[in-house]
C-alpha cells in the first residue's frame, strides 16, 4: 500500500509506512474493527510521528475520526477518499471481501455523507481469508462482484473496498466497464489536495 501512495505522489514525496503488529492482519467482523482502532491509536500515542499528514490504510477508517480530532495534521482514510471520489462519478457500490462488515461499511457511507450515490455493499459469501490469500481466487471473486454492481445494480462506478487489495484493483481496472475506484491512490490524491501539493 505504501509503494502504491508513493507512485500515486510521485518524487517531492516521502511516504513512511508504519504496521500495526497488534492489529488482524484482516479485519473481518465488529470486535476486530474495534481492536484495530483501538492498536492504532495506541501507535500515536506511544509517539509515532504523524509527519505532515496520515493515511489510515484498512477501508474501515479504524480511529480516523479520533486521530483526526488529536493530531495536527490531516488525517484521511482510504474509505473516506475512495467513497467522494466514486460520488464523482454517480451511482456507485462497494465490492467486499469481507461480508461481516457491510453494517459498518454502510454506516461508514451514511456519515461520509454519500446514501444517496452508494447503492451497497456487493460481497462475497466464502470465507475472506480463503479468498484473499489467493490471488487467482480473489480475481474471480472481484470480477463476479463488479459484473453485479454493473448489470444487476446499475453502478456507474465500483469501489474495490480493501487496502490489501490494491494490487487485485488494478486487475480490475483493465476489465471493468465503469471507472474502478482504488482506495489508496484515493487517499493519496485527497492528501496532496489537503496539504495543497501537486502530484508528481
Amino acid at each position: 500500500m505504501a509503494a502504491i501512495a508513493r507512485e500515486t505522489l510521485g518524487n517531492g514525496w516521502t511516504v513512511r509506512e508504519a504496521t500495526n503488529p497488534d492489529a488482524p492482519p484482516i479485519i473481518v467482523d465488529p470486535p476486530g474493527l474495534i481492536y484495530a482502532s483501538r492498536t492504532t491509536l495506541a501507535l500515536f500515542d506511544a509517539g509515532l510521528d504523524p509527519g505532515r499528514g496520515v493515511i489510515v490504510s484498512a477501508f474501515l477508517d479504524p480511529a480516523r475520526a479520533a486521530l483526526a480530532d488529536r493530531l495536527p495534521v490531516p488525517v484521511v482514510g482510504i474509505a473516506e477518499a475512495a467513497m467522494a471520489e466514486a460520488a464523482g462519478h454517480g451511482r456507485f457500490a462497494i465490492l467486499a471481501t469481507t461480508p461481516g462488515l457491510s453494517e459498518q461499511i454502510m454506516e461508514l457511507v451514511s456519515g461520509y455523507g454519500h446514501m444517496g450515490a452508494c447503492l451497497g455493499v456487493v460481497g462475497i459469501e466464502e470465507d475472506p481469508h480463503a479468498v484473499m490469500g489467493d490471488p487467482i481466487r480473489l480475481d474471480a471473486a472481484l470480477r463476479a462482484l463488479m459484473a453485479r454492481a454493473v448489470d444487476t445494480l446499475g453502478a456507474e462506478a465500483v469501489i474495490v473496498g480493501g487496502g490489501p487489495l490494491a494490487d487485485a484493483a488494478r486487475n480490475l481496472v483493465a476489465v471493468s466497464p465503469v471507472p474502478v475506484i482504488e482506495p489508496v491512490p484515493a487517499a493519496a490524491r485527497r492528501m496532496a489536495r489537503l496539504l495543497g501539493e501537486p502530484l508528481g
